[in-house]
C-alpha cells in the first residue's frame, strides 16, 4: 500500500472516507507493460505530459503523431516519437532526465492510460521509463476524434506570454469541457490527469484565479494527494478547432468548504488554482478534433 500511495494521497483518501476503495484500486497499478497495453499504445496519436521547469514550476503539454508514434521498447520503457513544440515551457528542460507524468488518452474510444516515471529527450523523441502504469475509467471523457490536414505533428505559428489571463483566455476557459492537470508530490514525482465536465464547469474568479470541481472518480486521489503534498501544479487547455494550447502554471489548493462545493453541481470537493504564468502557443499545422459527444457522466446543472 505504501509503495503505491504517498502520504498526501493517504490523507485525502482518509478524509473522504474512500481508503478501502483506494486500497482495492491500488492492485491495478503495475510497472510492466502488458500485451493489452502494448497493443493500445501503437494505435494512439495523442499524449499529455507533465513535468517541471528549472524553477520547479509544473507545466502540462501535449504531443501528437501518427499511429505508432508511441511504442513500447521493453517491459518498462516506451518511446514517444515526437518533440515539444518550439516555445513550450518544458522545451529547454527536455535534454535532461526528468520526472514526468504521462497520460495516453484515446478520446474517440474513451480509454486512458497513466504512466508515471522518468523521461529523457533523445534525437527528437522521449524515452520513458515507467514506475507506475495503470488505466482509468472512461468517466467525464468527451468523445472526439483527432484529425489533421497533412500530418499530426505540431509546429509553432506564434506565442503569447503573460502573468494573467486575457479576455480571450477567459472565454476559452469558460467554454471548455476538458482540461488536463499536472501535479507533483513532495518527492518530485509527477502525475498527469484528465478533467472533464459540461462547458462552464471551470469558473474564472478573476484574471489570476480559477476554481473547478473534483467529481467522483477512482478514489485514488493521485492529483489531490499531490496537491495536498505540494501545491505546485499546471493546467492545459486545448483549442479543439485548431490545436492551439493554453498552458498555466501556479499553485493549487483543495477547498473542503461545503458552501463553496455547493456552487459546483456533482462536486465532492473544489480546487482553487492561483495562476503564476500563462503561455499560449498557436499551432501552424492544422489539427482539429471533431464528432464531439459529451460524456454521459457529466453532472447536470
Amino acid at each position: 500500500m505504501q509503495e503505491v500511495y504517498h502520504e498526501g494521497e493517504l490523507i485525502v483518501q482518509n478524509r473522504t472516507g474512500e481508503s478501502s476503495i483506494a486500497a482495492q484500486n491500488a492492485k491495478m497499478v503495475g510497472n510492466r507493460f502488458s500485451n493489452g497495453i502494448i497493443n493500445f499504445l501503437i494505435t494512439q496519436q495523442f499524449a499529455v505530459l507533465s513535468s517541471t521547469d528549472g524553477k520547479g514550476n509544473v507545466w502540462v503539454t501535449f504531443l501528437t503523431g501518427e499511429p505508432g508514434f508511441v511504442e513500447e521498447l521493453d517491459e518498462q520503457r516506451m518511446v514517444i516519437r515526437a518533440g515539444l513544440i518550439t516555445g513550450d515551457p518544458l522545451a529547454s528542460e527536455s535534454k535532461e532526465q526528468k520526472q514526468i507524468g504521462l497520460l495516453v488518452i484515446d478520446t474517440k474510444r474513451r480509454i486512458r492510460l497513466r504512466v508515471n516515471g522518468t523521461a529523457i529527450m533523445e534525437m527528437g523523441q522521449f524515452i520513458v521509463t515507467a514506475h507506475q502504469i495503470y488505466g482509468n475509467c472512461p468517466k467525464y471523457i468527451q468523445k472526439r476524434s483527432l484529425c489533421s490536414e497533412k500530418d499530426a505533428y505540431r509546429m509553432l505559428k506564434s506565442e503569447q506570454r503573460s502573468k494573467e489571463l486575457s479576455q480571450q483566455h477567459v472565454e476559452w476557459i469558460t467554454q471548455a469541457d476538458t482540461f488536463y492537470i499536472g501535479s507533483t508530490n513532495d518527492r518530485g514525482e509527477m502525475d498527469a490527469s484528465h478533467r472533464g465536465g459540461n462547458p462552464g464547469f471551470v469558473h474564472v474568479v478573476n484574471a489570476e484565479t480559477l476554481m473547478f470541481p473534483d467529481y467522483f472518480g477512482n478514489s485514488m486521489f493521485n492529483t489531490l494527494g499531490n496537491i495536498q503534498s505540494n501545491p505546485s501544479s499546471g493546467l492545459l487547455f486545448i483549442d479543439y478547432d485548431h490545436g492551439h494550447s493554453l498552458q498555466l502554471t501556479g499553485l493549487a489548493e483543495i477547498i473542503w468548504d461545503e458552501a463553496a462545493i455547493a456552487s459546483f453541481p456533482g462536486a465532492g470537493r473544489v480546487v482553487r488554482f492561483e495562476i503564476r504564468d500563462v503561455v499560449q502557443l498557436n499551432n501552424a499545422t492544422e489539427l482539429w478534433w471533431e464528432d464531439t459527444e459529451m460524456s454521459p457522466f457529466n453532472p447536470k446543472g
